[in-house]
């Protein structure tokens, strides 16, 4: 499980990647805990996208883990809610 920082900004992309890359090669299906999620910006949300479409290339998904209504609301008024379902196991 890869528990996703406070912040997503541009700034923590590059490193973002490469954890969800090291998460893709131990596993299929990729388990993000978006409980700490303050706050999230279109650089992040572009990059689960991303993820997002190469999981469902290879038939896998997102575990979605906690609660964030900020990266909620980012992610509906991007218009992305359909894509980016942000259904939580707990």
């Amino acid at each position: 499980m890869l528990k996703l920082p406070a912040e997503l900004t541009i700034t923590q992309v590059e490193v973002l990647h490469q954890d969800i890359l090291r998460e893709l090669n131990s596993n299929d299906d990729v388990c993000l805990d978006i409980s700490d999620v303050s706050s999230a910006d279109t650089a992040t949300i572009q990059l689960l996208c991303a993820l997002q479409k190469h999981l469902l290339s290879v038939h896998h998904k997102i575990i979605w883990v906690g609660q964030s209504d900020p990266l909620k609301s980012t992610i509906n008024s991007l218009g992305l809610s359909e894509y980016l379902i942000l259904e939580s196991t707990d």
